[in-house]
């Protein structure tokens, strides 16, 4: 950092968090300092003068920063310093041939806004940097970005004309097909090159479309890979049985056919939208292959000798297209069930989901399966103030016929007469959506996913049937026996009591002694024991949220079997290949957060364990490929916080189990339990005054969270009490019968088996399973951002934007992907700039400034160039085990070497 460096500077008082500076003096300072055996040596290091730069390249966003001079110390070796980065210069972009106009359309050819489409080109790559690019975009509406391996989709919240529909799909499925041009980055760091400007073969910016599109066609490859390995096998076997030698087909570095999209967000990013984009583009390239093999059909046969079978067009093939058509339907029927208005969303999905789409050999979708984590029921009992419950429930109160108001007892009854509904004033969504057109899309939906009008109506009367157990009130007294005196309560008789009776098939006497009384077992007799109203309210409660959760697995259960392939005989393992879509809740911390937040983190630690992993693994291929060497990269481990929530009988969640089987047992006795067990693990803390409210804070990758114990225990179980479970077994409701194996009930005894009950040990469960199956895949990664909570467009909020980037681990995966080598640049640019050192006349091709390829060398030339690199490594192991030495003298961290390539031109 020189004298007059343009820097970034971090500022904790500026809305942005950094504000460009200039280094306006540089002042060396040598110190004494001890070593290890109480020897002395000069320390030296930096002092930097920094003070505002009032250039107007910023336009306005830094008009409000004062004016100021801060002296900054660093040290004088690394030089690195967090609080002052060094900025993308325009200069710097002009060596980079970049340029700052461009249209915010995929149809714009001009250079991208924010100096480079892909932030890992960018010469100086930290937090300001990448958060100046983000603003630069957003404000030109170019609202997709890549970042290696991750692609940032900023939520625009307006309509972007041009960025979607068929006639984009289109492009970014030719630019995909090839055109000369590689179809994917073989890592994220590698620069595509094209041979000529055409418009077809210039590289498309970031899209949705183009993730989605990178994910088919290495999926198509790896088919491809598949049926040779298999062909290279047959031979070998072949060469086998004649005597000859046997050749072992390699498999080594043959990628996965299997591929999977993971797509993360908070709540109001656009996760749900995002999903929905790319399976449409899927559903378009599915359609394109059945129509050109209709084509071509067509065209071997002349009219006279067309056979009978030939369908007259292609939508008369209805299997293909009628698994699309339910693959995209199967949306609108999850989100009434699953998604509600929330203070950050309007349509915020409440639950997990990973769709997993099967493709054919030839690249034709032919079926998909839906997988659901972690539905938050507690939503339908105390939904927050300011949020809606389910949009079933008002999106059926909007549309219901005469008929069905009738018939459910709905007649001059609206959103709020109900408590469900009513409890939080919040009745409307702000995104203009009409509740009962989607009530009418989900209807239709429906009918193309193939539930019967039965099935459909008996759904509508199983939410009718909540909302009017709801509104059951119950009356506290006391019951005098031979045992003496005890609280008891019973149902008031009330017009949603028996609506909720009727509805459920079952008599009111039933309906209020399962609410009213405990079942338990005695021996071989089974002792009715009466609940206060406390207890009985959170019967009915647990009633309500089981036959919800339950119905809910059961919709699942059903797309499953309506959108599941179907294929007449059984396919071999290579000639199909799926590519799963994962839409998963993001990194959540709020005011108070409870079991549903500590499930949640669990489930991004864990993914985000798997990202850095796969970072890294490309990291370390570039590394190989540029014969780097790569040892000394850090790679970022959250290991601990995984073992501290999941670890078999140590891990919060197995000692949850444990208290959960524990008669008697309180939130209050497991906290004081956990910290027992916990106190002197490095990642969990609970001070004096959390200890007092019952808290503790858990040091995740993205930051500390404070967690509230407040009903964990039950929430855990989940458990719908036994005597509501005979309720059910005996209800006159067929849509009952068919919904209880997804019911989870307590036994006769009061507990149940809480080690295959429990909330916690089911979802560690389904997250080891999810993991497992991404690990199996080539993943692609899409980081969903929420550019403000006010949920307004073009407002950008930095300080939001940096968090959201730090628990959606990109920050994370620019500190691996920088730990080695901190500035690149593209060979060209380093020539450019750096040829004053070597001698611009040698253009032999084993110099940089050769433009022969590899494949153009001679086998003299490939030793001469093995020569030179095995010299500069030499030097380079020397110059490390020098710094170590003298690391070790001075107790001086050890940090990451950061070298620059210079390249030793010889004669």
């Amino acid at each position: 950092m020189e004298t007059g460096a343009r820097v970034w500077l971090r500022s904790p008082h500026s809305e942005w968090g950094w504000v460009p500076a200039l280094i306006s003096d540089r002042e060396e300072i040598v110190e004494l300092a001890k070593g290890r055996l109480g020897s002395t040596y000069e320390k030296k290091s930096l002092r930097l003068t920094v003070t505002n730069d009032s250039s107007d390249e910023f336009g306005n966003y830094f008009d409000r920063v004062p004016q100021f001079e801060v002296q900054i110390v660093v040290d004088a070796k690394n030089k690195e310093c967090e609080e002052v980065k060094l900025r993308n210069l325009g200069d710097e972009d002009a060596e980079n041939g970049l340029n700052s106009s461009t249209k915010s359309s995929p149809k714009s050819r001009e250079e991208p806004i924010g100096l480079v489409n892909d932030l890992i080109h960018l010469t100086h790559l930290h937090e300001p940097a990448i958060l100046h690019s983000l603003r630069l975009r957003y404000d030109g509406d170019v609202i997709y970005t890549s970042t290696g391996p991750i692609l940032i989709a900023i939520n625009p919240f307006k309509k972007m004309e041009g960025l979607y529909g068929e006639e984009v799909m289109e492009m970014y499925r030719r630019y995909g097909e090839g055109a000369g041009t590689p179809l994917l980055h073989t890592t994220p760091y590698k620069q595509s090159k094209t041979t000529t400007n055409s418009p077809s073969t210039q590289a498309l910016p970031p899209h949705a479309y183009r993730t989605a599109d990178e994910a088919y066609r290495s999926m198509m490859r790896g088919l491809e890979n598949g049926v040779i390995m298999k062909s290279a096998s047959k031979k070998s076997s072949a060469k086998a049985r004649i005597g000859k030698k046997s050749l072992q087909a390699d498999t080594t570095g043959v990628l996965p056919a299997n591929q999977s999209i993971l797509v993360s967000g908070e709540s109001g990013a656009g996760k749900t939208v995002t999903t929905k984009i790319v399976l449409n583009y899927f559903a378009m390239l599915s359609k394109k292959i059945t129509n050109d093999e209709f084509a071509r059909r067509r065209q071997t046969f002349s009219p006279v000798s067309s056979p009978k079978h030939l369908p007259s067009s292609p939508h008369a093939e209805r299997e293909e297209v009628c698994i699309e058509q339910q693959v995209l339907q199967s949306n609108p029927i999850l989100e009434s069930f699953g998604n509600a208005r929330t203070l950050r969303n309007d349509n915020s999905s409440r639950f997990g989901k990973y769709i997993d789409i099967r493709f054919t050999n030839k690249g034709k979708l032919s079926g998909a399966s839906i997988e659901t984590y972690l539905l938050e029921k507690v939503r339908l009992i105390h939904p927050s103030e300011g949020e809606r419950n389910y949009h079933v429930f008002y999106q059926f109160l909007s549309r219901a016929s005469k008929e069905e108001k009738r018939q459910f007892m709905l007649e001059g009854l609206g959103v709020m007469d109900f408590a469900l509904l009513s409890e939080t004033g919040t009745y409307d969504r702000r995104d203009g959506v009409d509740d009962g057109e989607m009530h009418e899309e989900m209807l239709e939906a429906m009918m193309t996913i193939g539930f019967s009008d039965e099935t459909v109506s008996s759904l509508m009367r199983l939410i009718a049937a909540i909302l009017h157990c709801g509104n059951m009130t119950f009356t506290a007294h006391h019951l005098t026996n031979s045992r003496g005196h005890s609280d008891a309560c019973s149902l008031d008789k009330t017009p949603s009591a028996i609506a909720a009776a009727k509805l459920l098939g079952v008599t009111f006497e039933d309906l209020s002694s399962a609410l009213t009384s405990r079942a338990i077992r005695a021996g071989n007799e089974v002792v009715h024991s009466p609940m206060d109203i406390i207890q009985s309210q959170k019967a009915c409660e647990a009633l309500m949220k089981a036959t919800y959760g339950a119905a809910f697995d059961f919709i699942v259960a059903k797309v499953n079997e309506s959108i599941s392939a179907r294929q007449t005989k059984p396919q071999a393992s290579n000639t199909c290949a799926s590519i799963g879509v994962l839409d998963i809740f993001g990194f959540e911390t709020f005011e108070t957060n409870n079991f549903e937040q500590i499930c949640i983190n669990y489930t991004n630690e864990a993914l985000q364990q798997q990202f850095n992993k796969y970072v890294f693994k490309l990291e370390q291929d570039e590394y190989e490929r540029e014969g780097i060497l790569w040892k000394f990269i850090s790679f970022p481990d959250n290991q601990e916080v995984l073992d501290l929530i999941d670890k078999k009988h140590t891990g919060i969640l197995a000692l949850l189990d444990e208290q959960c089987i524990v008669p008697q047992s309180t939130d209050k006795k497991f906290t004081r339990y956990l910290y027992a067990k916990c106190d002197t693990h490095n990642r969990f803390s609970a001070s004096a005054a959390q200890r007092v409210d019952y808290k503790f804070s858990i040091d995740h990758y993205a930051g500390p969270v404070e967690y509230s114990t407040d009903n964990w225990l039950e929430k855990n179980k989940d458990q719908m009490p036994s005597a509501s479970v005979e309720l059910v077994k005996g209800a006159n409701f067929e849509l009952l019968g068919q919904i209880q194996k997804y019911i989870r009930s307590e036994d006769r005894d009061g507990r149940g088996s809480v080690a295959t009950k429990s909330v916690g040990a089911q979802f560690s469960t389904q997250l080891r399973e999810l993991r497992s199956r991404i690990d199996a895949t080539v993943p692609h990664y899409i980081r969903c951002l929420k550019p403000n909570d006010e949920l307004v467009a073009d407002c950008f909020d930095p300080k939001m934007i940096v968090d959201q980037l730090r628990c959606g681990g990109v920050l994370e995966a620019v500190r691996v992907s920088r730990a080695g080598y901190p500035t690149r640049y593209p060979h060209d640019v380093f020539k450019a700039r750096y040829y004053i050192l070597g001698d611009t006349k040698d253009t032999s091709i084993i110099s940089p400034y050769g433009n022969k390829n590899r494949a153009s060398m001679d086998q003299e030339d490939m030793e001469i160039k093995r020569l030179i690199s095995k010299i500069a490594f030499d030097i380079w192991e020397a110059d490390h085990e020098a710094m170590v030495a003298e690391t070790e003298t001075n107790l001086t961290p050890v940090k990451s070497a950061n070298f620059t390539h210079l390249y030793t031109l010889s004669q």
